[in-house]
């Protein structure tokens, strides 16, 4: 059984597994034009169409890797509450033309919360990342540790990859991917 699974954003990460075992991996990239988060993107006069298009552009993106992967099953991250409206509103939007895209294949996308994937692979921090965190905390150290290091981590010790943070998209949504698949056979 293939699974497809998608962490959608701007740089979606996305990789294909076959009964758990990972096949194929990537990140699909689309720039919003005139869209500075931190400069008052809808003050643009190119807002909202510009985040309109690249929502459409990125669903065409995925549109390509379903016809290229082929999956029996689509799983896809859950959003959650982001800290500012503007990335939220792109990101749902490319949700939304994600799921258009869906409708139209007559595939039926399974979306699953990061808190669900992460439990069932056992995303933890270890008790030196916790020390780790702690000096962090207290300014006797730089480099806090968070979920998103804690998924590279685990995805390169898994499947003996050597992704970078910033491969933190594609660490997601194979770890995504997995727990999906574990979830499926625990059911059996």
């Amino acid at each position: 059984m293939r699974i497809l699974a998608l962490d959608i954003s701007t740089k979606t990460g996305w990789s294909s597994l076959d009964d758990g075992k990972l096949v194929n991996k990537g990140r699909l990239v689309v720039s919003i034009e005139d869209f500075n988060v931190n400069d008052f993107p809808d003050r643009s006069p190119k807002y909202p169409h510009n985040m309109l298009s690249g929502a459409y552009k990125m669903a065409c993106n995925i549109e390509s890797i379903l016809k290229q992967e082929k999956p029996d099953i689509v799983v896809i991250e859950n959003t959650v509450k982001g800290r500012n409206r503007h990335t939220q509103r792109i990101l749902e939007w490319i949700h939304k033309a994600v799921l258009e895209v869906l409708i139209e294949m007559k595939i039926k996308p399974h979306y699953r919360d990061p808190s669900w994937w992460r439990s069932i692979i056992g995303v933890r921090l270890t008790n030196d990342d916790k020390k780790n965190n702690k000096l962090v905390k207290e300014g006797k150290k730089k480099g806090k540790i968070t979920s998103k290091h804690l998924a590279v981590r685990i995805a390169n010790e898994i499947f003996g990859l050597k992704l970078l943070q910033k491969d933190n998209d594609i660490a997601d949504s194979i770890l995504l991917g997995l727990a999906f698949f574990k979830d499926l056979k625990r059911e059996k």
